[in-house]
């Protein structure tokens, strides 16, 4: 096991743990679900230079949103450089399914209050 190889699986146990958290509804260690910087829509989405992700992580004031980009921009740039592409396209198009459900969820909920 290559140096590469360690550090995806530490973000693949991170990210286990994060929807272990997630399940047990126990995010209070999270900021908000996401808190959208001016410039956001129009950075890459995977930029993990965009935000100081490792600054708002270790002040306990990430959002949801942001730890979980962060999370996979960091996986999908390991598994790139091992040259597994195929699975940077199934953890994107999860990500984005997951999300976009979460999001519509939200927005459903947030009609009838």
């Amino acid at each position: 096991m290559n140096l590469h190889d360690e550090a995806l699986l530490t973000y693949d146990e991170l990210e286990v743990l994060f929807f272990q958290v997630q399940r047990d509804k126990t995010l209070s260690w999270f900021g908000a679900f996401a808190s959208p910087a001016r410039q956001d829509d129009s950075a890459p989405l995977l930029s993990i230079a965009k935000k100081p992700y490792k600054d708002l992580i270790l002040a306990n004031s990430i959002s949801v949103f942001d730890f979980r980009v962060y999370l996979l921009a960091r996986q999908c740039t390991l598994l790139s450089s091992l040259g597994r592409v195929v699975e940077v396209g199934r953890k994107v198009v999860s990500f984005l399914s997951t999300f976009g459900l979460r999001l519509r969820e939200m927005q459903v909920g947030h009609r009838y209050y």
